[in-house]
């Protein structure tokens, strides 16, 4: 009986541990929420001028692509 009582001590202090440190995490998931919906800036890089016309190229032979199946069903 004395091995039980002990084994459920061990799970108990285990048990508060583990809360604690769950508390602890939820804790700065708060903050780090909180520091985000306050507007924390968020860094991207900026594209060059090189990656911009390539983008911009990709796009125009995509609407390309589209107004010639277009044209064909039409």
């Amino acid at each position: 009986m004395d091995f039980v009582k002990r084994f459920e001590q061990m799970l108990r202090k285990k048990h508060h541990a583990l809360k604690v440190q769950l508390d602890e995490i939820e804790g700065l998931l708060d903050a780090f929420e909180r520091g985000r919906k306050r507007g924390a800036k968020v860094s991207r890089g900026r594209l060059s001028a090189a990656a911009r016309k390539k983008i911009s190229l990709a796009q125009k032979a995509r609407w390309a692509r589209a107004r010639k199946v277009k044209a064909a069903k039409a």
